[in-house]
């Protein structure tokens, strides 16, 4: 039996971390960012991409958006490990969770400068 003493004592860590994401311009943004919002642990992703990033992606010929945003996540023990886990997952389903490769996402990257526990 779970003790309500236990429950309240339970530690919960949560992280932040910035993100740049490359993705395909023919592609719903909005269906990118809710199937990051759908990876098991991520909690909250807030879009962050600057005006003059906007104006950028509209003039990019090759197909591609670059938008940046923030990532909170529960961690484990380890919140690198957990930042490898989530970019498996969402470009190679293969190697994470089953069928959550996101459609549209080319590549994420996660800037380890800005991990923080909240």
């Amino acid at each position: 039996m779970i003790k309500l003493k236990d429950i309240l004592l339970e530690r919960i860590d949560v992280y932040s971390v910035d993100v740049i994401i490359v993705s395909d311009r023919d592609i719903n943004f909005t269906d990118i960012v809710n199937g990051i919002r759908g990876i098991r642990k991520i909690t909250t992703v807030n879009i962050t991409t600057p005006d003059e990033l906007e104006v950028k992606n509209k003039l990019r010929g090759d197909g591609k958006e670059i938008h940046t945003a923030n990532i909170k996540f529960i961690g484990s023990k380890s919140p690198q490990e957990d930042l490898r886990f989530f970019k498996i997952t969402m470009l190679k389903s293969d190697a994470g969770d089953p069928n959550k490769k996101i459609q549209g996402l080319q590549h994420i990257k996660f800037k380890d400068n800005t991990l923080t526990r909240i």
